[in-house]
């Protein structure tokens, strides 16, 4: 019975998101098709992948990050390195708001402030926190300096600093602002309706190239083949989270083609501060008791990234000679009974139900524990209250992801320095080599520290290492759009293919 419930979910699905568009499609319309809608539309508030990828069509920040790391210019027009603490960075004259106000260094000055404003609990704030001071010179000329030299700088500025109105928020309020913000990015917002749909239309006084759709709309659609078949029906015009057993049917329906983008990188988390987990010896036991390879061919037909440690192959400072812990349950059974769990113990996994193939995956890897006497209880959750636990530290074994980000920092430091989450594992040794990593200026340097953090955390575990799943979007054939590495669904860069 149950290999019809998804079928007729996914119909089901389909009708309700589509049978009553709030727009007639038309050649200058684009459908967007994520996973999750987001949680709000304040993009100093939310580092969720499907929230932000909404966001970067209102928003702006300073710098376009590119995919080597570096970055080129967006608000910001040119730059100059004062020393190795300050850049003086000058805004374009041409960049407005949505609602008018001009983007300035004041309005520069005021979003930095709010940022690191307690009350905003940014999720980005740990990332900006080497920025220590921002002065205004000019109408359009700033500095901005760091207590020490901080290295991936501009490239965090780039994605984790928007720049927003000082009026209109002072006006409107943060709760608001959540729901109604006003950016200076290519796309304006034009309304919410929550569950249904976020419709968003060209800004035209946008700065920057103009975008080829003058309208777009978001729309979320929870269950995997819905969203594929919202794209080979014609229904959906770009297509996110495509889980690798879908694919072929995107390939085989001549209606769409699949481009890639980021490497969504798989993690098992670990409560280090709670028993069993606390002993690095039971840390080590789930590494060696995964049978990665099999999971890798079985559910993404071999085509998965195993990872070593908790730095991307694909990633800048990764250890090139740390290699994926081997299946070997006999070890594992030996280290726990080392730790005193001869006969094992009982645990708790939860995770997201948004994520591809996440009931696959939590299946597998509760059937490998089992074999070594670690009975595990599975605990799916919608994504809200799955971050909610995770802040809350209520979590005991739990399966995140993050993309695989060509920069380090962007990710490393925020899950492991315990000065900016400091939720599950704390790590004196990694906290002081991940705030060196920052201010090492020389690349090659640079990259012997990560390294050395990659070959601590190996050891000590504080992650199950699962792995990097190459991630692709779905794309009709009458569009012209290619992902991009970080993932986010940036609909200035579609456009309609030539015939």
């Amino acid at each position: 019975m149950k290999r019809w419930i998804a079928p007729l979910l996914a119909l089901t699905l389909l009708t309700v998101f589509f049978a009553v568009p709030a727009f007639a499609r038309d050649a200058d319309t684009l459908v967007v098709v994520q996973e999750a809608e987001p949680v709000g539309l304040d993009l100093m508030r939310s580092s969720i992948q499907t929230t932000m990828s909404v966001c970067y069509n209102l928003h702006d920040t300073l710098f376009s990050p590119q995919e080597d790391a570096t970055v080129k210019p967006a608000l910001a027009e040119k730059w100059e390195k004062v020393d190795d603490l300050t850049w003086k960075i000058t805004l374009r004259k041409d960049a407005t708001f949505h609602n008018g106000e001009p983007v300035n260094a004041a309005a520069v000055k005021f979003s930095f402030d709010r940022i690191m404003d307690p009350a905003i609990d940014s999720p980005h704030k740990g990332k900006l926190t080497p920025f220590k001071d921002l002065k205004v010179i000019d109408d359009h000329t700033f500095t901005i300096a760091t207590a020490e030299p901080y290295a991936p700088g501009l490239y965090i500025l780039g994605y984790y600093l928007p720049i927003v109105p000082p009026g209109y928020v002072k006006q409107v309020g943060d709760a608001e602002y959540n729901t109604k913000p006003v950016g200076s990015g290519p796309y304006k917002l034009v309304k919410w309706v929550k569950g249904e749909e976020i419709v968003i239309e060209a800004y035209d006084k946008y700065y920057g190239p103009k975008p080829a759709y003058k309208k777009v709309i978001f729309k979320a659609i929870p269950e995997e083949a819905a969203r594929v078949a919202a794209l080979t029906t014609g229904e959906a015009d770009v297509v996110g989270a495509i889980p690798v057993n879908q694919r072929k049917k995107i390939e085989e329906s001549g209606k769409a083609y699949l481009t890639p983008q980021m490497g969504a990188m798989n993690y098992l988390g670990l409560n280090t501060y709670e028993p069993p987990f606390k002993d690095v010896r039971v840390r080590q036991a789930v590494n060696y008791a995964l049978n990665r390879e099999l999971i890798n061919k079985a559910l993404f037909d071999g085509k998965a990234i195993l990872c070593a440690g908790p730095i991307s192959p694909r990633t800048f400072g990764h250890d090139p000679n740390l290699k994926p812990y081997p299946y070997d349950p006999e070890k594992a059974k030996k280290l726990l009974a080392e730790a005193g769990y001869d006969k094992g113990f009982e645990a708790k996994l939860t995770y997201g139900t948004y994520m591809s193939q996440i009931q696959e995956q939590a299946e597998a890897i509760a059937a490998d524990l089992a074999k070594v006497g670690i009975k595990v209880t599975l605990e799916p959750l919608e994504r809200a209250v799955m971050w909610e636990n995770y802040k809350g530290k209520k979590l005991q074994m739990f399966i995140y992801w993050w993309d695989d980000a060509p920069e380090p920092d962007r990710y490393v430091y925020s899950l492991f320095n315990s000065k900016s989450r400091d939720y599950y594992y704390k790590n004196p040794k990694v906290d002081e080599l991940l705030d060196k990593g920052r201010t090492v200026l020389d690349r090659e340097k640079r990259a012997q520290v990560y390294e050395e953090v990659d070959r601590i955390l190996y050891n000590d575990a504080p992650w199950l290492y699962l792995y990097v799943v190459p991630e692709v979007f779905g794309v009709a054939n009458n569009v012209d759009y290619q992902g991009r590495r970080d993932g986010f669904l940036m609909m200035v860069y579609a456009k309609p293919k030539a015939k």
